[in-house]
């Protein structure tokens, strides 16, 4: 039952390598350099070479594995030709893309998989996905029909970013969005639309985001408007305008800074995550916090594959992360990095 990881040499990739070994998961590292997957690799461990832009090469790799997991990016890029070739090999697929972008268009190829596909499964977006599903609990079936609203809200603190995380940012700022308006995906911008809402360290503001919320939570909530949101000032609406000018200009800066946090920056670190819920029946809210957002990282994935080796993925194609697996286990299983406040 492998986990073949795809990317394990880079920052991210070395945490969900260090974390499959802790659970007991035999391990299959894939990357373009043999050298530098030699580096990561330890006795037993397989190793193939193969690069993200060759799909007949990816399912040679791919063959035989459980699960395939991707942290090639930028995903828009890398990303298309390891879906294909883990679907095509059978494998179940995990990814930690941050892109929307990506993300949609995954949604709309794959939604016929064989396998259980599920992209952005990571601290992007897999915690605002749980916290709109217990939020809604709090309000469904009081009264018929759908939701009027969720709405997820992120705040981090003291989180320093890997050379992927920068390319990644980057990218968003010069890509179209989309947010979930009355029943239906319409276009949208970082900073279309501001709001405050309430953490449990006081009421701060939020712009719009593009988090990948509004293509999962209609897949397990009936309602009729999604909004992903990130603590920022006001202000950063006017980035929104900007994003596909200044997108370029922070691509080349990515090239700088180191290539992740220390350890001890990732202790330290912290986010928020709070989920709003408003129907006929009422509100729903529901928070979750934790620490370390790339270990969380590392951790999803770990606990995505180990579910679905174990067969308790509901269902095939793409889903939702509260669609596959059942909120409350895995939000157990996250412990001590994430918790429900």
């Amino acid at each position: 039952m492998t986990l073949a990881v795809l990317g394990a040499t880079g920052f991210t990739g070395r945490l969900v390598v260090e974390e499959a070994r802790r659970a007991g998961l035999p391990l299959r590292l894939v990357g373009r350099r043999r050298a530098a997957l030699d580096e990561v690799a330890r006795d037993g461990e397989e190793v193939r070479v193969a690069d993200a832009m060759d799909e007949s090469a990816l399912r040679e790799a791919f063959d035989g594995a459980s699960v395939v997991v991707s942290l090639a990016g930028p995903f828009l890029e890398l990303g298309f030709g390891p879906v294909t070739a883990a679907v095509e090999a059978g494998a179940h697929y995990l990814d930690t893309t941050g892109e929307q972008e990506f993300a949609r268009r995954v949604h709309e190829r794959f939604a016929g998989a064989p396998v259980a596909v599920l992209p952005s499964f990571g601290f992007d977006y897999v915690p605002g996905d749980l916290a709109a599903r217990l939020a809604a609990q709090q309000v469904e079936g009081q009264v018929e029909g759908p939701l009027d609203e969720i709405a997820i809200a992120y705040s981090v603190k003291g989180v320093g970013t890997s050379k992927g995380t920068r390319r990644t940012i980057a990218t968003v700022m010069g890509q179209e969005q989309v947010t979930y308006l009355d029943g239906r995906l319409v276009p949208s911008r970082f900073g279309e639309r501001t709001r405050k809402m309430h953490f449990p360290f006081g009421e701060k503001t939020v712009v719009e985001w593009g988090g990948t919320e509004p293509l999962t939570v209609p897949r397990h909530t009936d309602v009729r408007n999604v909004h992903s949101f990130i603590r920022a000032p006001a202000v950063a609406s006017v980035g929104g305008r900007l994003g596909p000018l200044v997108s370029p200009v922070f691509k080349r800066l990515t090239r700088f800074g180191p290539s992740g946090p220390s350890a001890e920056s990732r202790r330290k670190s912290s986010f928020t995550v709070v989920a709003e819920a408003r129907g006929p029946g009422g509100t729903g809210r529901a928070v979750l916090a934790g620490s370390d957002v790339y270990g969380l990282t590392a951790l999803l994935i770990v606990r995505g594959a180990q579910a679905m080796i174990a067969g308790e993925a509901r269902g095939t194609g793409v889903l939702a992360p509260a669609e596959a697996f059942d909120v409350d286990t895995l939000v157990e299983s996250l412990a001590p990095l994430l918790r429900v406040e």
